[in-house]
């Protein structure tokens, strides 16, 4: 038993020591380590798994950068984990990241949530796509058939103040955007044209929606609006215009274009007055 005693200090001390000598050949190379490319990550060691269909390009370059000055991490690094991570986190298509590890061999896989664009903004100059909480998203991935078949967000006062990846701070673009993002799976199938602001009777822009069709009708639909009770007057919404166009086929009338008010519990239907 004694014997037996003795081994394990025996062997506790050596790994003390052990652990001692590393930590002091490690603090002596630490730079030189570092800064040997064979440690440092390259973008095809990071698993991030499939990319989103919107996405074109390889974003893990640009982790890298946003994880170091010069893009240099090393997996020698202890905070090698930690870094990565933060730089992903940094990148305007990604919404959150969850889970991070090293694997044999060389490996390293993160678990990312990827934000989804909903519409496009129109700006003096083109579009900018926005996803459904009014995050602005970078526009090098979208050609501009690809951007033609989203949500367009038109009457916008505003211009975004900040990069790719922060939130467009205008109720209009946040709230429009909420609602793209209900209307994203039927837009091209009705035809739909363009999200803008609903004017009210006295002329002021209250944060009401209309939707203008190709065919130039409009539908009036009114608050985009969060919540369970929201959510239930959205679904009856779409209800009621699934119901029309598989009766109809369209939102225009044998005449020309209509106006149909969604926001009474029973939806308004009448011919749009010409333009004088």
């Amino acid at each position: 038993m004694v014997r037996g005693l003795r081994w394990v200090a025996v062997w506790g001390f050596v790994g003390v020591v052990g652990f001692i000598a590393t930590r002091v050949l490690w603090d002596g190379h630490r730079d030189e380590l570092l800064a040997d490319p064979r440690f440092h990550l390259v973008p095809e060691e990071i698993d991030v798994g499939s990319l989103p269909a919107w996405i074109h390009h390889d974003p893990r370059p640009e982790f890298l950068l946003n994880a170091t000055q010069d893009g240099a991490l090393s997996v020698a690094d202890r905070d090698c984990l930690a870094k990565l991570v933060d730089g992903i986190q940094k990148h305007p298509w990604v919404s959150r990241v969850g889970r991070a590890e090293k694997r044999f061999p060389g490996v390293v896989v993160v678990q990312v949530e990827w934000r989804r664009p909903v519409a496009m903004v129109r700006v003096p100059g083109g579009l900018l796509p926005v996803d459904e909480t009014g995050v602005l998203l970078p526009t090098r991935d979208f050609t501009p058939l690809e951007a033609s078949r989203y949500p367009r967000i038109e009457g916008a006062e505003s211009v975004p103040r900040g990069p790719a990846g922060t939130v467009w701070a205008d109720p209009l673009i946040k709230q429009g955007a909420s609602l793209a993002a209900h209307l994203l799976p039927v837009w091209v199938k009705y035809q739909f044209r363009s999200i803008m602001p609903l004017q009210d009777g006295s002329g002021t822009r209250g944060l009401e929606f209309q939707i203008v069709t190709r065919e130039g009708s409009i539908i009036q639909w009114g608050e985009a609006g969060n919540g369970p009770q929201e959510d239930e007057k959205t679904a009856k919404k779409l209800r009621w215009l699934e119901e029309y166009y598989r009766e109809h086929g369209s939102f225009a009338g044998l005449d020309g274009p209509l106006v149909i008010d969604l926001r009474p519990a029973e939806p308004q239907i009448r011919a749009k007055e010409p333009v004088r």
